[in-house]
């Protein structure tokens, strides 16, 4: 019996041996291959440090290193033109965290932290004031005399538009400070056609002193827009004139900003500015 036995245990060891072989030969082979793909990969990694390491030194940039700056006060895309004199590579991040990163020669980034803390300092703020003349013109003539101010204005004006007459319908005084702007709204004196209601206006600019190209001093009027809100049924419905536009008013000048139409008028801004 025990013998009988002896003879079925070793048929079987005889019979499962290649397949037990042949499963340990394929777990071999399988390990090789991974073996073979980690190997390539580490090549293919080092090759890529390699190429790196290479770049940098061919180009200059071995001993080169990275800070980042936030920035406070002043206007971080000028800021990186200023550091454009110095051999380097700075990127701003854009939105609200303000930031500038600076890639520069280790000997280079001590001037450059220098300069940054120099210029990134808070920049007393100018207080102007804004004179704007609402002019309306249209087809029939008008014999009200203007301010002798406007009166050079208006003289180009009938030069480049077909309109007989104008009319100075209010005069607005706007008064801000740098990076605050205003904000005015109210009534303006006129009557347009039959219909009730009040004609209402909403201005707002925001205020920045500028001294382009080293000439004299602009107050220039960022995200202006001049709304007129009119009355067109004796329903009460209305309509929006929009004047909506940058501009640029040099100091001790007359500027012709904009003009809104309705029906057979025209609404005109007129500005002119004083800042310190």
């Amino acid at each position: 019996m025990r013998f009988s036995k002896l003879v079925l245990i070793t048929l079987v060891f005889h019979i499962l041996s290649p397949y037990a072989r042949a499963q340990n030969a394929q777990e071999k082979a399988a390990a090789d291959r991974l073996t073979q793909t980690e190997e390539r990969l580490r090549q293919a990694e080092q090759r890529v440090l390699a190429a790196e390491e290479k770049l940098r030194k061919e180009s200059g940039q071995d001993d080169w290193e990275t800070k980042i700056f936030p920035i406070r006060y002043v206007d971080p895309n000028e800021l990186t033109r200023v550091l454009s004199m110095f051999r380097s590579n700075v990127s701003y991040s854009g939105g609200a965290l303000r930031i500038l990163s600076v890639r520069a020669p280790k000997e280079i980034m001590p001037a450059i932290e220098d300069t940054i803390k120099k210029l990134d300092v808070p920049m007393p703020r100018k207080d102007a004031e804004l004179m704007i003349y609402v002019l309306m013109a249209s087809d029939q003539a008008n014999t009200a005399p203007l301010p002798s101010a406007l009166q050079p204005v208006v003289n180009q004006l009938r030069n480049v538009l077909s309109y007989k007459g104008y009319q100075l319908v209010d005069t607005l005084i706007a008064r801000g400070r740098e990076g605050t702007g205003t904000n005015l709204g109210g009534i303006l004196p006129v009557e347009l056609g039959n219909f009730p209601g009040n004609i209402t206006y909403n201005f707002r600019a925001g205020f920045r002193v500028v001294n382009p190209d080293g000439k004299d001093s602009l107050l220039r009027l960022e995200g202006m827009r001049f709304v007129l809100t009119v009355p067109i049924n004796v329903q009460g419905q209305t309509m929006n004139l929009d004047i909506n536009t940058d501009v640029d008013i040099p100091r001790g000048q007359q500027v012709v900003v904009g003009k809104a139409s309705y029906k057979d008028r025209a609404f005109i801004l007129v500005m002119n500015a004083r800042f310190d």
